[in-house]
């Protein structure tokens, strides 16, 4: 079964609490990727914060549904090492670093105009996550893409306009 496609764990929101607790301020909306594990994860987000939910197309993860399955962690982890090492180039899967990054920036600049709120949740996936954290704070996308845990959280301001130069080097 494609990663895109995986259910969550029955006990993947056991850390929940934890997130929750780490939240300043407390999201207002949250908004997802379609993929299921995304989903549900914000629904139980959104749930135990009493805030409206907006699946939104877009925030799904690198699209990877050509790329050898990695039972190794470690050759996994080369992989994504060479996608942000070589963001213009379609590494594994489908879809560069830098067109992953464009398209998922381009859908959470959608949910922050379509809904504009004090601090929106964006559940979504680390590897996407991280591109777009990385090229907003100048960080280096594989770092913050190695320190993002299941259940984590990476904050950042959004801009008032939407981020420029989304075709650049991610992190660069």
């Amino acid at each position: 079964m494609p990663a895109h496609d995986w259910p969550l764990a029955d006990d993947a929101l056991t850390g929940l609490p934890t997130l929750l607790a780490a939240l300043h301020p407390r999201p207002d909306l949250v908004a997802c990727s379609v993929e299921p594990k995304a989903h549900a994860t914000a629904q139980g987000l959104a749930a135990a914060l009493g805030a409206p939910l907006r699946p939104m197309q877009g925030l799904h993860e690198q699209l990877r549904y050509t790329a050898p399955w990695r039972p190794d962690p470690a050759a996994f982890e080369a992989d994504i090492r060479r996608f942000f090492d070589h963001p213009e180039q379609v590494v594994s899967g489908e879809e560069s670093a830098r067109d992953a990054l464009t398209r998922f920036s381009n859908a959470v600049t959608a949910v922050m105009t379509a809904h504009p709120q004090p601090c929106v949740a964006v559940v979504a996936h680390g590897t996407v996550i991280s591109l777009l954290a990385a090229h907003l704070t100048g960080r280096d996308p594989w770092t913050v893409w190695q320190a993002l845990p299941l259940l984590g959280h990476v904050t950042v301001s959004w801009p008032s306009q939407p981020p420029q130069g989304t075709s650049a080097r991610p992190g660069a």
